[in-house]
């Protein structure tokens, strides 16, 4: 069975589970500087780190909308989707 994504609702992805699995993998990749043997760990550090997270959420979210608006513009005059092909097993 053959399905074609032909169109991608904006609001659908952000407004589900995306943008949190997303920022906990942005969360992760901060703290992973901790272990810099340079870093020094008080209060500050810890609050640059959570925001830097937070400007690459956002930062990510803004970039899907754009790659988002642009396939749905390029489906909308015609050019096929994506195509997925299922196979029951």
């Amino acid at each position: 069975m053959k399905i074609e994504i032909k169109k991608v609702g904006i609001t659908s992805v952000l407004f589900s589970v995306f943008p949190v699995a997303v920022f906990l993998v942005m969360l992760v990749s901060a703290f992973m500087e901790i272990f810099n043997p340079d870093a020094v760990l008080n209060a500050a550090y810890i609050m640059g780190l959570i925001f830097r997270a937070v400007q690459s959420t956002l930062l990510f979210l803004v970039s899907t909308v754009f790659f988002l608006l642009a396939y749905n513009l390029l489906c909308a005059i015609g050019i096929r989707g994506v195509r997925v092909d299922l196979e029951d097993k």
